[in-house]
């Protein structure tokens, strides 16, 4: 039975470069209503998870959004905003606000989920944060890990190990003096980086390997302990600044140590060794999960969830027919452009009042917006970052 309260941590930064121009420095990909349904992905992830908290969850944000996260979550105190002066990827992020709760409610359990993911099944996703709360109370790092639906390449893969045995899983979890795991929960072997097209299909075929949605749930002392081990500057400098927090010296201390800290993710920070360590379980889910990590997923979820955009038919000569599907195309829009096709299959994302005309395009991206336009092959959507990175040095690092 679970005994301690649970906090969930939200991380609300990131550049989000494959889906530039929309997603931008002051403006990133989390506080944009990507769907079409009227609340930002950050505003969604704060009301999926404070019906699952026992207190307000806090959010992490950096000190240039500071302002525009507050305004989105109003003052309600559905969340707490907590600010970083700088970017020092999700470790840090997460180890503060862990730190904060350490200090404020011994033993309480934390959840990590990024602010700007989807997920289409909200009482599987409850479901499955409950089960991994069980896990953590043995003081187990759990991690939700999605049901592979497809080989992807652009997600990270978590293998499992089964929890009565197998491959080097249980033996390594009683060895670490941690308790038998509840059902549903399997150990980890390891992690492992976002593999190519072959080595993802084997992945699938073993039946052991999990999409890394980077979602973690632990006690709070737990993580900055562990993390004592393995970087224990790192979880000294958090705890310092946790100490901190409420007085008048808070301030100076965050922007003294904070630039000091390591910048790592969670995953190489702690997942991963810890997974070597048997203190690493798994809760398998499939709830319809997708981060929206660039604009070929974005069209994908437009069309699976038709009232997330406008569908406007595309054109057909009266010889053909009429209607939408068929020769005649797929269009959909999402924001406030007109646009007139033929023969297209397309996502358009139109920020001004211009008229977009389109014949004959399979599978296309357009972004338009005041200062910049972008026309993407959804098949090569990954490879946005490229041209994102050039704006810098072709001097035009204002439009970032």
């Amino acid at each position: 039975m679970r005994q301690h309260p649970f906090v969930p941590v939200i991380p609300a930064g990131g550049a989000g470069t494959r889906l530039w121009p929309l997603s931008r420095r002051a403006r990133p990909k989390f506080l944009l209503d990507l769907t079409g349904e009227g609340r930002s992905l950050l505003q969604s992830t704060v009301e999926r998870l404070a019906s699952l908290a026992d207190h307000p969850p806090i959010v992490v944000t950096g000190a240039a959004h500071e302002a525009a996260v507050r305004q989105q979550l109003g003052g309600s105190g559905a969340a707490r905003v907590v600010a970083e002066p700088s970017p020092r990827n999700s470790m840090p992020a997460i180890a503060l606000a862990a730190a904060l709760v350490e200090r404020e409610r011994p033993g309480a359990i934390i959840g990590s989920f990024a602010a700007d993911h989807l997920i289409e099944d909200h009482e599987a996703f409850a479901r499955a944060v409950l089960l991994a709360r069980e896990a953590a109370e043995g003081g187990y790092l759990v991690t939700l890990g999605i049901t592979p639906t497809h080989p992807a390449t652009g997600f990270g893969y978590i293998e499992g190990a089964e929890a009565g045995g197998g491959p080097a899983g249980s033996d390594r979890h009683a060895a670490g003096g941690r308790g038998a795991l509840p059902p549903g929960v399997h150990p980890v072997t390891r992690f492992v980086e976002k593999p190519d097209r072959e080595r993802a299909e084997q992945f699938l075929a073993t039946g052991r390997f999990l999409w890394n949605a980077g979602m973690f749930v632990v006690r709070a002392a737990v993580l900055l302990d562990e993390l004592a081990v393995q970087i224990p500057s790192l979880a000294a400098g958090v705890r310092e600044i946790a100490a901190a927090h409420g007085t008048d010296q808070y301030q100076e201390v965050l922007e003294r140590v904070w630039p000091r800290l390591t910048a790592i993710a969670i995953d190489h920070a702690l997942a991963e060794p810890l997974a070597v360590d048997g203190k690493v379980a798994v809760v398998p889910a499939g709830f319809g999960w997708d981060d929206v990590g660039d604009f070929a997923a974005l069209a994908r979820q437009l069309r699976e969830h038709p009232g997330r955009a406008v569908p406007q038919s595309a054109e057909i000569p009266p010889s053909e027919g009429e209607g939408r599907g068929g020769d005649g195309g797929d269009v959909r829009v999402l924001g406030s452009a007109t646009v007139d096709a033929v023969y297209s299959r397309a996502t358009v994302y139109g920020a001004t009042d211009r008229h977009i005309a389109l014949v004959g395009l399979d599978g296309i991206s357009i972004v338009d917006t005041e200062d910049a336009l972008l026309v993407l092959a959804d098949a090569q959507a990954q490879d946005l970052s490229v041209l994102v990175a050039r704006l810098e040095q072709r001097g035009r690092g204002r439009l970032r």
